[in-house]
C-alpha cells in the first residue's frame, strides 16, 4: 500500500462532505439516472479501491483508471494513443468552439504556443497586487452589508476571480459584461450531465434532453457577449501584451492567416469561462473547509499576519505562505476544481492494467476518486493539510495529485491559479473570519467544475 503516516496533532479530525459511492456498479438505467443527478454518484466503490474498473458486461462502456502508473502512461508515455475524446468536443464545443480547451493537433499546438508566454510564473507573480485588490473589493462589498453577514461564497469567489482575469490576462475586457458571461456559463453547465450521458450512450447530438434548449441559447448568448467584447477592444485599440492583443495580431504559422473572429471568440470564451471558474471553486471549497476547521483557519491567518504584518500581499510574500498553500492543496485534493478527465483509445485495442480495451473505449480519469483512493492516501476522507508538508508531498507520484491535470495538456494557467488563490485567500483572511452554520453540508456535484450543491452560505464577520 502506498500511504503516508498522518501527523499527530491536537486539531480535531474533520471529515467534510463527500459523495457516497454505490456498493457495486449499477445496471444501465439506474447508472444513467444517478449520472445525470451527479456524475460522481455513478462511481462504484471499487473505483476508490482498485487500479482500473470496467463498466459494461459484453463490451466496456467506460474504463475508470486511478492507478498513477497507468495514468502516467495514458497522459504522458503513450499520450498519442489516448487522445481527448469526442465527448469533450460534443459537450464543450458549442460554448468554446475550437479553442485551447478542445482543439487537437497542430491547431492546439500553435494556440498553446501563442498563449504560453503570458503564463510564465516570473511574470504572473507581478499580478499579485491586482489579485489582492480584487479580494479587498470583495471585503468592501461584504462590509457594505454589515459587520457580520451570511453570504454565498460560491457567488462571491466567482465575482472576485472574474475581476482578476478581466484585469490581467484579458486586460481591457469590460467587467460590466461579466454578469452576462457568468450567467450564460452557469445556464450552459447546469444541465450538462444530460449531454454527457447522451454522448456516453452514443445518442445523436440532436437528441433532446431536459435543458437542451437552455444550453443552446446560453452558448449563443455567451458567444455574443464575447463578440461584443472583442469589437469593443478593437475600437479602443488592440495594442498591449495581454492575451487579446496577442490573438488579434497572431497569424497561423502554416497559412500565415490571422485568427478569424470565430477563432478569437473560441479562445477568449475559453479563458473568460475556464480562467476564473476553476480558481473560484478552489477558493469556495477552501473557505468552507476553514470554516469547518477554525483551528486551521487561525493557523493560516496567523501565518499571513506574521509574514505580511497586515500589509497587502506582495510577490515576495507568496513563497513564505507555506501553510496557506498546504491548505489550498489539501482543499483541491478533497475537492478538485475539475473532478474528471477523459481520454479514448481511438485506433486499436489496448491492454491497460491487465484489462483488454477494444477501440474505442472511453477512459475516464476520475480525479475526484484518485484524490480519495484508499491505496494512495491514508484516511483519505480526512482534511489534513500536513499531507503536503514538503517531505511528504515529495513521495507522491505526480499522477496521484492532479488538481490541474497532467501531461502536455496540463492546465496552462496552473501557476496563475495557485498564485491567485494564495493571494486572494491570504487577503480575505486579513479582513474577515468565516464560520459554518452547523447545518449546510454541500454535496460536491460535477458540472465540468466541482460545485457545492445549494451554494456555499457561510457567516462572514469583518475584522
Amino acid at each position: 500500500m502506498r500511504c503516508s503516516v498522518l501527523a499527530k496533532d491536537t486539531i480535531p479530525a474533520l471529515y467534510p462532505p463527500s459523495v457516497k459511492p454505490s456498493a457495486r456498479a449499477l445496471p444501465l438505467l439506474p447508472f444513467i439516472a444517478r449520472f445525470v443527478r451527479n456524475p460522481l454518484r455513478s462511481l462504484p466503490r471499487a473505483v476508490y479501491e482498485q487500479p482500473i474498473v470496467l463498466y459494461g458486461k459484453k463490451r466496456p462502456l467506460v474504463a475508470w483508471v486511478t492507478d498513477p502508473a497507468l495514468t502516467d502512461m495514458i497522459l504522458v508515455k503513450d499520450a498519442t494513443r489516448f487522445p481527448k475524446t469526442r465527448l469533450d468536443r460534443r459537450v464543450l464545443k458549442p460554448v468554446v468552439g475550437d479553442g485551447l480547451l478542445t482543439a487537437e493537433g497542430d491547431h492546439w499546438r500553435w494556440q498553446r504556443k501563442l498563449a504560453s508566454p503570458l503564463f510564465r510564473p516570473a511574470d504572473i507573480i507581478g499580478y499579485t497586487p491586482i489579485m489582492g485588490d480584487a479580494a479587498r473589493e470583495q471585503i468592501a462589498r461584504w462590509r457594505s452589508k454589515g459587520s457580520s453577514i451570511v453570504s454565498d461564497l460560491n457567488n462571491d469567489m466567482t465575482d472576485t476571480t472574474f475581476a482578476v482575469i478581466a484585469r490581467t490576462i484579458l486586460a481591457g475586457i469590460d467587467e460590466a459584461e461579466g454578469a452576462e458571461i457568468k450567467r450564460s456559463g452557469h445556464a450552459y453547465l447546469d444541465p450538462i450531465a444530460w449531454e454527457v450521458a447522451a454522448a456516453l450512450l452514443l445518442l445523436p447530438e440532436t437528441w433532446w434532453h431536459p435543458g437542451k434548449r437552455r444550453m443552446r441559447q446560453a452558448a449563443i448568448d455567451g458567444r455574443a457577449v464575447v463578440q461584443r467584447l472583442l469589437e469593443h477592444r478593437r475600437q479602443n485599440g488592440g495594442d498591449g501584451d495581454d492575451l487579446v492583443a496577442r490573438m488579434l495580431s497572431a497569424t497561423n504559422p502554416n497559412s500565415g492567416e490571422p485568427m478569424t473572429d470565430e477563432q478569437l471568440i473560441d479562445n477568449l470564451g475559453t479563458f473568460l469561462l475556464a480562467g476564473h471558474e476553476t480558481t473560484a471553486k478552489a477558493l469556495t471549497w477552501t473557505l468552507y473547509l476553514l470554516a469547518r476547521a477554525p483551528e486551521w483557519q487561525e493557523r493560516v491567518r496567523d501565518e499571513v499576519m506574521s509574514v505580511t504584518g497586515g500589509n497587502p500581499i506582495t510577490s515576495d510574500h507568496i513563497p513564505q505562505l507555506v501553510i496557506t498553500q498546504r491548505v489550498l492543496k489539501e482543499s483541491m485534493r478533497l475537492y478538485p476544481p475539475v473532478p474528471v478527465m477523459t481520454r479514448v483509445n481511438a485506433h486499436d485495442a489496448v491492454e491497460v492494467g491487465g484489462k483488454s480495451l477494444p477501440a474505442p473505449t472511453l477512459i475516464v480519469l476520475p480525479i475526484y476518486a484518485i484524490h480519495r483512493h484508499v491505496e494512495l492516501w491514508d484516511d483519505p476522507a480526512r482534511f489534513d493539510p500536513d499531507r503536503f508538508l514538503p517531505e511528504r508531498e515529495s513521495t507522491y507520484p505526480r499522477t496521484q495529485f492532479m488538481p490541474f491535470g497532467y501531461g502536455q495538456r496540463v492546465c496552462i494557467g496552473a501557476a496563475f491559479a495557485m498564485i491567485e488563490a494564495t493571494t486572494i485567500l491570504a487577503t480575505l483572511l486579513q479582513g474577515a473570519r468565516f464560520a459554518w452554520d452547523g447545518r449546510h453540508a454541500p454535496e460536491p456535484i460535477s458540472r465540468v467544475t466541482l460545485r457545492p450543491a445549494g451554494g456555499m452560505p457561510l457567516k462572514v464577520t469583518l475584522i
